[in-house]
């Protein structure tokens, strides 16, 4: 089944997209044009067959595919359907991916919930996820501005005492 989206979208979002290898790019815009067309579909079922699902998994194991470039690519194009609008609002919210139940998952940080009742301390592992996404004033989304994944690294408890080495600078804070 041919691509649904007849409208170019991807190929015009990434166009100035470099990851390195020709290929990697029109990939690119060929996986976008794929999961956009069945956003709610897991990777075998967005693509078209099991060697396009194949393709897609190499995609994202190659270490020339880097998610800044990408993000770069369509944060300048955000930008520039911004300078359309007399005004543009920044939106931001944070969201939690908890992958407790996933034990193989590598490089996930400790989220703490809370305690209980029966154990002192309750974490779950997963990633946070900051986006700022560039919004119109009647509603229409343009684009990401920006969007930061990481892992939380917990720090030591300390008694509820504040000790001058315990500030982080302001480039290490979450917020």
């Amino acid at each position: 089944m041919p691509s649904k989206n007849r409208s170019g979208w991807a190929a015009e979002e990434f166009a100035d997209v470099k990851l390195g290898d020709k290929r990697l790019d029109t990939r690119l815009i060929k996986l976008c044009d794929r999961f956009s067309d069945a956003p709610e579909s897991p990777i075998n079922q967005a693509c078209l067959d099991w060697a396009e699902t194949k393709a897609a998994y190499r995609f994202f194991q190659n270490n020339k595919v880097a998610v800044e470039k990408m993000l770069a690519a369509h944060q300048n194009k955000t930008a520039q359907r911004a300078k359309e609008y007399k005004t543009v609002l920044a939106l931001q919210d944070t969201s939690y991916f908890v992958y407790t139940n996933h034990p193989k998952t590598e490089g996930l940080g400790k989220m703490s919930f809370k305690k209980g009742k029966n154990v002192e301390n309750i974490y779950s592992n997963g990633l946070i996820m900051h986006t700022c996404l560039a919004v119109t004033t009647k509603g229409l989304p343009i684009g990401l501005l920006d969007q930061k994944n990481f892992s939380r690294k917990l720090r030591k408890k300390n008694n509820n005492k504040i000790k001058p080495h315990d500030f982080l600078p302001i480039e290490d804070k979450e917020s």
